[in-house]
């Protein structure tokens, strides 16, 4: 019984594997086939395990949202607030620039997949953290509009201004950082 658990366990994490690694690889919407193929399993032992390739994209979003947990910290709110700004802008941008394609999908599928909105809710409401802990001093300078700055901050370095910078305006990666510092910088004034 417990060789067919852990084996169960396996199958599922190789299923979950492959559909991250296909999405990276560039397949956004990966056919059940697909997936199957590349985690060598039956198209039927991926039904057993996830009922449905939205269950083992939401499993997929989880796993991948937590390795890349480490890379929201916050920096120490003391000393001269630009080099703070500087090192949140790099942090978001390997952030954004490492969860970018399984990130993209997520929003795009947040509506028709329950569980999916509250974990992006999770990673933005993380990130509205860091910005809150790190630039606590600037934040409380601005008394009664501090929940404002707040709110410009995380909507200025958040993943769908990064997004639009990136794919929409097509910044390189460092291009859209430099975009982020200059308007976290001028938000702060």
């Amino acid at each position: 019984m417990d060789r067919r658990l852990i084996r169960g366990d396996r199958t599922r994490t190789v299923i979950i594997e492959a559909m991250i690694e296909l999405i990276e690889a560039g397949n956004a919407y990966p056919t059940a086939h697909q997936v199957a193929e590349h985690a060598s399993v039956s198209v039927r032992s991926l039904y057993h395990h996830f009922g449905d390739l939205d269950g083992i994209f939401l499993r997929a979003a989880r796993l991948h949202a937590s390795r890349y947990r480490s890379l929201i910290v916050a920096i120490p709110p003391h000393g001269p607030v630009e080099p703070r700004i500087r090192a949140t802008c790099r942090h978001r941008r390997r952030l954004f620039e490492a969860v970018a394609p399984v990130h993209r999908v997520a929003y795009a599928r947040t509506d028709g997949l329950p569980g999916l909105a509250e974990l992006l809710a999770d990673h933005r409401s993380l990130l509205r953290r860091q910005l809150a802990v790190t630039l606590a001093p600037e934040l409380r300078s601005h008394g009664g509009g501090a929940p404002y700055l707040l709110e410009a901050l995380d909507v200025t370095t958040g993943w769908e201004a990064w997004h639009a910078l990136r794919h929409h305006a097509r910044h390189s990666a460092s291009s859209a950082e430099r975009v982020t510092v200059y308007a976290v910088t001028h938000l702060l004034r």
